[in-house]
């Protein structure tokens, strides 16, 4: 018995040590970047657009919208696909080596680095796609991204819907009500916040990616516009901003900030990581406070 306690007394040391470690090098990795960062955060700097800035750099408004609008369309994109296939996993799908086969496709997708999936976008939606995205642009990074986060959706949209209890779509079953009836009004509706976190997560995981926007979006000193101009390159003749246009995120701006030390501050770059991780931690504690009201609803 003085073993077994021994035992789980270390056990419990190492644990708490490693914790410890963690929490000690998070802190630090936090430290170094919000001492470096805050000095250069102000609303100038927050919502300006580089090119209005003298010089390059001093405004980070246009990685901003960039990042935000790049992780919703990549999120929009994904969670129909994902939504439908974890409906059509776990609900129509009866061939038990295709299911296995599906399980593995995702989750090779799911493992494949991010620089695979950016260099397959370069070459299909920026090289060979481009009289239709218009290369480098929205498009091409959020189709690349859609990739990405599919995988995160699609799990957590499988979770949510095994989560619903199999007597409520009974009970829909014997009032007469078919599978798709069940499915749109008693199955969806009860996963929908397990739905939702998978969505979020999606977004702040597409947020934060650098090597598949990098190579797919490019990157613009300019902020987002909204406006259609001549351009007999493309398909119809015209060019749609910002959806075939570059655009910046704030990943690409950190890595701006290093790429070219000489030209960028690299408290500039310090920065936009703290606004990055802010961004980051905001959608993670917004998913965990779904998380926590659904446990206790």
């Amino acid at each position: 018995m003085d073993r077994r306690r021994l035992e789980e007394n270390i056990f419990k040391g190492i644990s708490y040590l490693a914790g410890i470690i963690s929490g000690l090098i998070l802190i630090v990795i936090m430290g170094k970047i919000a001492w470096a960062g805050i000095p250069y955060i102000n609303w100038y700097f927050l919502l300006t657009s580089e090119n209005e800035t003298p010089g390059i750099g001093g405004g980070i408004g246009n990685s901003i919208a960039g990042t935000f609008v790049l992780s919703v369309f990549a999120t929009a994109i994904a969670s129909p696909l994902a939504v439908g296939l974890a409906v059509y996993m776990k609900r129509y799908a009866k061939n038990r080596p295709f299911i296995k086969l599906v399980d593995f496709c995702v989750e090779v997708i799911s493992g494949t680095p991010s620089i695979v999936l950016g260099a397959l976008g370069i070459l299909i939606l920026v090289f060979y796609l481009r009289y239709y995205t218009g290369g480098f642009s929205l498009i091409s990074g959020s189709i690349a991204l859609s990739l990405l986060i599919l995988p995160v959706i699609e799990r957590a949209a499988e979770q949510a819907i095994d989560r619903v209890p199999k007597e409520l779509e009974e009970a829909s079953y014997a009032l007469g009500a078919n599978k798709w009836e069940t499915i749109t009004k008693i199955t969806l509706p009860f996963a929908l916040s397990g739905i939702i976190t998978g969505i979020v997560l999606g977004i702040g995981r597409a947020a934060e990616e650098s090597a598949i926007v990098i190579m797919t979006a490019g990157y613009s000193i300019h902020m987002l516009s909204f406006k259609i101009v001549p351009n007999e390159a493309l398909v119809y003749g015209v060019k749609v901003y910002p959806f075939q246009a570059l655009l910046a995120t704030l990943p690409i701006t950190i890595y701006n900030s290093y790429h070219y030390p000489t030209m960028v501050d690299q408290g500039e770059g310090f920065a936009a990581a703290l606004v990055l991780i802010g961004i980051v931690m905001f959608i993670n504690l917004g998913t965990r406070l779904l998380l926590r009201r659904r446990r206790i609803g």
